[in-house]
């Protein structure tokens, strides 16, 4: 059976997984995890990049397998299990005894290792010795003998735990290095499952690449595994009363630390779903009991396997293909790839130390931060690091973090050292590279010709509304270098058409969506903005692109996003963007969505590979955003306007209540545009301008909106630049320039007897930036973003 790659993205998210009790049918609390972590870090994202690179390691490890050198190297990983009670004595209760413990890491060496002790071990021709051993940590973090090996007792002061109470209180408060330790956390996990039965254990997936532009940034105070204490142990190994029935053999550890090395339930988390291992067939469901012989999806369900949920006595099969992806998950996978050479189940620290470690990420932003995460061994008790071109440029912090604020590729050096002595200095050379880029900044994928397209084999046009009903269109931007925040983009229309008859409260969304659908399509709704028809007619009209700014700052949390509009048809209106001509880009960003809602790359489904107009304004700093209640009002009612992104906020515009806070109320007799700046924080853009629409009249090509009045020629340009504004106001009118952060550089004073105002402006001495040309007149303010080279 051919295997859909739809969900590759989901194993390499830091997930929680959990194994439930039985009785409970078709239930299965893993993406209710899933959602719930990345509600919580929604930084961690799917990142295809990391499945790309574990394919391609796995492709590697079968055809050494292949070519007959089936013995890998037989890895060790230092455990410490958290043992957590109340109060209780050793031995009694949730705090079990050494005895049991031991008892399970016998099973899961058993399981991992393929050893005879497994019931039914080579009974499947496909199993596999996964050649990685589990050892007991002999030394604790500080380097000391521990009293029990591999045992960290621990007094909660309470009863059970929830899941949001060990993620939030116990992991944070116990966890010890997951670069050096696999931590284990044996709790009384009473929590039941909807529909019966109760969490036996869950599990951290393994941490994303460090490749560049992708932070680690899954939390290493929650890595590891929970498992309740009444499943933990091997009740054929001793006697240990706490052991609940059917899941008292020591697998759901087993099935836990599968998790936390890659792999995915069997079952692949959907009806046939796949789990990325070839050799695993596809099953519809979870199993329960020991349903040998169970046919589902085509053929026999490998019942046995650690990844299902059968009853303890029943499993005792992984397979080649999941050793594969295990052992490739040692070999890429940062907090995994680092336990090798842990040397905690060694002796007592007797050498100087030897100098490791790891940066969050090698590339930066310009004025941007890098963590530096000590993996030294021998438990070195000094650190001094020396950072060129950082700030600080030395440390004795073991895990520092520095600032770049010059572009370069910069050297950075440890040295390490104990009461045995010092380290040799490990000296990596051209380790972070800073990009000559800030922390504000546009992107686009546009250029080439700016083309309107017609519908291929339809009528309408290809990124518009079409006969073939497109519900909407995006552009794809992979952001390599991991911007936090979209403030606003600015989108060139091609077509816009006001249906016969329609009113003035026509509106096209403007749609951010995250990069996590299939193959980095649009994916989650990150945030929309409704931009007024009547604004894009009087762009189209005068051939100037459309600008919006988003009611808050869509968080982008350095993962790749889209930005497209969506297409509604039952108004009768049409709009439809510019794209570059067929065969100009070559990267394949543009992307639709069918009427039946699923989203294509335009390149794949008709062979038109081109690029939206669309400029995304992004940073890794806030930037001022405004929203109003209603965009289109009668005239005199109240609207609320609030101001997001700064501390402190001035508002200018007419018939306001109030012109400080974050939030005010208007109630404007025409159209108006109202202007609020903010400060107190460091911020992309300090300024933002929203229209409030009064309703009346009529839509029209030539209607003139004041807002867009103000032009800047050229933009870009050196400094020397022309400024035009044309309106019908009349009277004192002001002139002034403001850079990013509010601050006044160049104010004029002038007499506007005319409908035209002209007024040439020289800022050839500023530095090159972004800068804000402000025109007010009355209690109207205009703006115009502008770039000085």
């Amino acid at each position: 059976m051919v295997r859909s790659l739809i969900c590759l993205s989901f194993l390499v998210l830091f997930i929680q997984t959990l194994r439930a009790q039985a009785p409970v049918k078709g239930q299965c609390a893993t993406m209710e995890m899933d959602s719930a972590l990345r509600a919580r870090f929604p930084q961690l994202g799917t990142l295809n990049d990391f499945e790309r690179d574990l394919q391609l390691k796995m492709v590697e490890i079968k055809k050494r397998m292949a070519a007959s050198r089936q013995t890998a190297t037989v890895v060790t990983i230092p455990v410490v299990v958290h043992v957590v009670h109340n109060g209780e004595s050793v031995g009694t209760g949730r705090n079990i005894s050494a005895a049991q413990v031991k008892a399970q890491l016998e099973t899961l060496n058993d399981d991992f290792r393929r050893k005879v002790n497994t019931p039914g071990y080579n009974n499947n021709p496909v199993g596999a010795d996964i050649e990685i051993e589990f050892c007991s940590a002999i030394l604790d973090p500080q380097g000391r003998t521990m009293a029990e090996p591999g045992i960290d007792r621990y007094n909660g002061n309470r009863t059970d735990w929830s899941r949001d109470n060990i993620e939030g209180v116990l992991k944070p408060s116990t966890y010890w290095n997951p670069d050096k330790y696999y931590n284990i956390w044996v709790v009384d996990l009473n929590e039941p499952v909807p529909g019966g039965g109760s969490v036996l254990g869950y599990a951290q997936f393994p941490s994303q690449s460090n490749l560049p532009g992708i932070p680690t940034s899954s939390p290493a105070s929650t890595d590891g595994v929970v498992i309740d204490y009444r499943s933990f142990g091997n009740a054929s190994k001793g006697t240990f009363p706490t052991m609940r029935p059917t899941y008292n053999l020591g697998r759901t550890l087993t099935h836990e630390t599968g998790h936390w090395l890659g792999l995915r339930h069997i079952w692949g988390d959907a009806n046939c779903g796949d789990d990325f291992c070839a050799d695993t067939p596809p099953q519809a469901s979870e199993s329960r009991g020991c349903p040998t012989g169970r046919v589902s999806c085509g053929g026999a369900n490998m019942v046995q396997n650690y990844m299902d949920y059968s009853d303890d006595a029943c499993m005792n099969i992984f397979t080649l293909g999941q050793k594969a992806r295990i052992r490739a998950v040692m070999e890429i996978s940062p907090r995994r790839s680092t336990l090798i050479s842990s040397n905690v189940c060694g002796t007592q620290v007797a050498t100087r130390p030897t100098s490791n470690f790891q940066a969050n990420t090698r590339r930066v932003l310009l004025g941007g931060q890098v963590r530096f995460n000590d993996l030294s061994a021998n438990f070195p008790t000094r650190w001094e690091w020396t950072f060129e071109g950082g700030t600080p440029a030395t440390s004795t912090e073991q895990n520092p973090t520095v600032m770049y604020n010059q572009p370069g590729k910069f050297k950075v050096t440890l040295v390490t050292s104990n009461a045995v002595g010092q380290s040799d200095p490990l000296e990596r050379t051209e380790y972070v590279e800073v990009l000559n880029q800030g922390l504000c900044a546009e992107v686009t994928n546009f250029s080439g010709t700016q083309t309107v397209i017609r519908e291929p084999g339809g009528t309408g046009y290809l990124a518009g509304q079409n006969s073939k009903r497109t519900q909407a269109v995006s552009e794809f931007f992979d952001n390599s270098l991991g911007y936090t925040n979209l403030a606003g983009a600015t989108l060139k229309f091609g077509v816009a058409k006001a249906a016969q008859g329609t009113g003035t409260e026509s509106v096209v969304t403007v749609t951010v969506w995250n990069g996590r659908g299939f193959q980095n399509g649009p994916g989650a709704i990150l945030g929309q903005k409704d931009v007024p028809l009547r604004v894009i007619l009087q762009d189209v009209a005068n051939n100037r692109p459309t600008s919006v700014t988003f009611d808050k700052n869509v968080p982008l949390f350095g993962l790749p996003y889209h930005i497209g509009i969506t297409l509604p048809y039952a108004s009768g209106d049409t709009v439809a963007l510019v794209t570059s001509s067929n065969g100009e880009s070559l990267f394949a960003t543009a992307w639709r969505q069918n009427r039946q809602g699923d989203w294509l790359r335009y390149a794949d489904s008709l062979g038109i590979n081109v690029s939206h107009d669309i400029i995304g304004r992004i940073g890794m700093k806030p930037s001022v955003q405004v929203q109003a209640s209603s965009l289109f009002i009668d005239a005199g009612q109240a609207v609320t306007l609030n101001a997001t992104g700064a501390s402190v906020f001035n508002w200018a515009g007419t018939g306001l209540n109030a012109t400080l806070g974050p939030q005010v109320i208007a109630s404007p007799t025409q159209t108006t545009s109202y202007t609020v700046s903010g400060s107190g924080v460091d911020l992309c853009t300090a300024n933002a301008v929203i229209q409030v629409y009064v309703r009346g009249g009529t839509v029209t090509a030539n209607e003139p909106l004041a807002d867009l009045a103000l032009a800047v020629t050229p933009n870009p340009s050196d400094g020397q630049m022309k400024v035009s504004f044309s309106s019908q106001l009349r009277g004192a009118l002001t002139l002034a320039v403001r850079n990013l952060n509010g601050v006044e550089i160049v104010r004029q004073n002038h007499q506007k007897s005319t409908e035209t105002f002209e007024q040439t402006l020289n800022l050839q001495s500023s530095a090159s930036g972004i800068y804000f040309v402000e025109i007010r007149i009355g209690d109207q303010v205009f703006r115009k973003r502008v770039v000085k080279n």
